[in-house]
C-alpha cells in the first residue's frame, strides 16, 4: 500500500476488537492480515496496548518509511503510556544519514532485501540504547517484501538472530500478508513463531482477531486460523 493520507483516515476510523488474552508478552507472533498488514498498523496497535512508557520497541519498516511509521504511531496513543521507538527505514528512496541519537533514533538500509545489514542496523540501535527497567520489544512491519527476495531459509536464519533481541518479556511482532504467500511458506514461517495472530475484517470498518498458539496446532496449518486434518 502507498503511503497517501487516506492511510490515516482509514486507521482512525476503524474499530479495533480488543486483543486475546492469550496473546501476552515473552512471544514471538505472526501478525497475519489479508494484505498489507502495515495498512491498519496492527503491530503498532499491539505496541500501544501491550506496551508501556518504560519498554524500548524496535521496528523495522519494510512498506512504510520512518518518517510516515512515527507520523500513525503518535495518532495511535500517548508518549507517556507507550513504548519509545528505535527505527530501521528500508523503504526510504531517499536515503538520510542515520541518526542514532535523535528523540526517535533512525537507521537507514539500502532495501528489506539487504537482511545482513538489516542484522547489523538492528544490532547498531540495540548497541546505542541505554538500558531502561522495561520489556524490550521487536516489530518487522511486513516480512513480505523480505520473503519476495529471499528464501524462507534464509529469512529463519535471520529471524533466529533478530527475534534474540527482544526480552524476556518484550514481544515480536512479524507482519505477513498471507494472501501473497503459498500455504508451504505461511507453514514454515509459521514454524518459526509462537502464535499467529490471525486479523480479520468481519466488516469494512472493524477489525478482528484470532490468537492461534502453533504449540497447539494439530494436523494441516491453513489460513485464516483454521486447522484441517
Amino acid at each position: 500500500m502507498g503511503e497517501n493520507a487516506d492511510s490515516v483516515v482509514d486507521r482512525e476510523a476503524v474499530q479495533v476488537d480488543p486483543l486475546p488474552e492469550s496473546l501476552s508478552g515473552g512471544s514471538t507472533v505472526l501478525v497475519a492480515s489479508a494484505g498489507d498488514p502495515s495498512q491498519y498498523a496492527v503491530n503498532l496497535r499491539i505496541l500501544c496496548a501491550q506496551g508501556t512508557a518504560e519498554d524500548t520497541a524496535f521496528v523495522v519498516t519494510t512498506t512504510e518509511s520512518a518518517d510516515r511509521t512515527i507520523e500513525i504511531y503518535d495518532s495511535l496513543g500517548v508518549d507517556s503510556e507507550r513504548p519509545s521507538l528505535r527505527i530501521v527505514d528500508t523503504v526510504s528512496v531517499q536515503q538520510s544519514v542515520s541518526a542514532v541519537y535523535d528523540e526517535i533514533p533512525v537507521v537507514f538500509t539500502p532495501s528489506a532485501s539487504d537482511l545482513e545489514r538489516l542484522v547489523m542496523a538492528l544490532s547498531n540501535l540495540v548497541d546505542t540504547t541505554p538500558p531502561t527497567r522495561g520489556a524490550r520489544h521487536l516489530v518487522v512491519r511486513s516480512l513480505t517484501p523480505i520473503l519476495a527476495a529471499s528464501s524462507v531459509d534464509h529469512l529463519s536464519t535471520v529471524l533466529d538472530r533478530i527475534t534474540g533481541l527482544r526480552s524476556e518479556t518484550g514481544l515480536a511482532l512479524l507482519g505477513i500478508d498471507y494472501t501473497a504467500h503459498d500455504e508451504a511458506t505461511m507453514t514454515a514461517i509459521a514454524d518459526l513463531v509462537d502464535g499467529v495472530l490471525w486479523v480479520t475484517q468481519p466488516s469494512p470498518d472493524r477489525l478482528a482477531f484470532d490468537y492461534q498458539p502453533t504449540g497447539s496446532r494439530h494436523g494441516k496449518f491453513a489460513p485464516g486460523g483454521e486447522t484441517g486434518d
